[in-house]
């Protein structure tokens, strides 16, 4: 229900807003967005690492 209240709010003020102030608040929650998928890509990037380095190595290992 908080959810349906928030984005009845954020259309009216989307309505009745400058085109600036739309934006700005549009480019704050792409940022909001982007920041925990910023923050797991550094947290696992170690595991990518890892998984990518024993993928090539068996790939390498089974064609000898």
């Amino acid at each position: 229900m908080a959810y349906r209240i928030v984005y009845v709010i954020f259309a009216f003020v989307g309505a009745v807003a400058e085109i600036g102030i739309v934006w700005l608040i549009a480019d704050c929650f792409n940022t909001l967005m982007a920041l925990p998928n910023l923050i797991a890509l550094v947290a696992l990037s170690g595991v990518v690492v890892k998984t990518t380095k024993n993928y090539f190595a068996k790939k390498n290992g089974s064609l000898e």
